[in-house]
């Protein structure tokens, strides 16, 4: 076991030699992985916008403006948001909306382009669109949230949704985010130069230190050749 732990201290201190050694190559690979990161996420993914509109579900419609809402009907309400969420994903809501908007994108496109959340420990929903198209989110979220509000009391047979916000064409993109796929270059150069530190140590046979000989060959050392340097020998005149 002690052997084992010795040959893995070894091993990484050898490791950090070469890390040592290669440590401007290393870098440049890193700062090259990056821009190529930030470059793909600046240039080559197109860029996106996001909308979002807001409803609000109560037990029921006409309490809303009431005070008599209690813990019971914030806590019924919450719940309901799953199975909400459910309903605004489905092809009852998808394909009217993309009917009315002339959308020919089906509801895979529909699912990719639509996120729905709730508000954590609220009864208001989130739905968001995103697109390359700023106009068409908010245009897209609010036809949905129309279409979920005329239809919620024919698939639920209750009316307790109301429409908080209506989405609001973006003036900002909300993608790509350079940073994170920098970020990414970043992970790429360092997994790149530990392979390369790995498989330098690997290939590397020589015998450096008497452990290193004691650890391969199994057998005593008896005595150690010293390492002489040849001197340049000056002769007087």
């Amino acid at each position: 076991m002690n052997n084992d732990n010795e040959l893995l201290e070894i091993d990484f201190l050898q490791i950090l030699e070469i890390v040592k050694k290669n440590i401007i190559i290393f870098i440049s690979i890193c700062i090259f992985t990056c821009v190529l990161g930030f470059a793909y996420g600046r240039f080559y993914l197109p860029e996106t916008y996001s909308a979002t509109a807001k409803i609000i579900i109560v037990k029921d419609e006409t309490n809303m403006s009431s005070s008599n809402v209690t813990s019971a009907d914030i806590s019924f309400s919450q719940k309901l948001a799953a199975t909400y969420k459910q309903i605004l994903m489905s092809e009852a809501i998808s394909d009217e909306v993309l009917d009315n908007l002339g959308l020919s994108i089906g509801s895979g496109g529909y699912k990719n382009m639509v996120s729905v959340n709730a508000a954590d420990n609220t009864e208001i929903m989130n739905i968001s669109v995103t697109s390359n198209d700023p106009e068409l989110c908010a245009r897209m979220a609010n036809e949905i949230v129309d279409v979920f509000v005329s239809k919620i009391y024919d698939i639920m047979e209750i009316q307790n949704v109301s429409i908080l916000n209506r989405a609001k064409v973006p003036t900002s993109k909300s993608g790509p985010n350079e940073g994170k796929y920098t970020l990414y270059g970043l992970l790429a150069g360092l997994v790149i130069c530990a392979l390369i530190a790995v498989i330098k140590a690997l290939s590397d046979t020589k015998i450096k230190t008497e452990e290193d000989a004691k650890n391969i060959l199994d057998y005593p050392i008896i005595g150690m050749i010293p390492n002489f340097l040849e001197r340049e020998v000056k002769y007087d005149d």
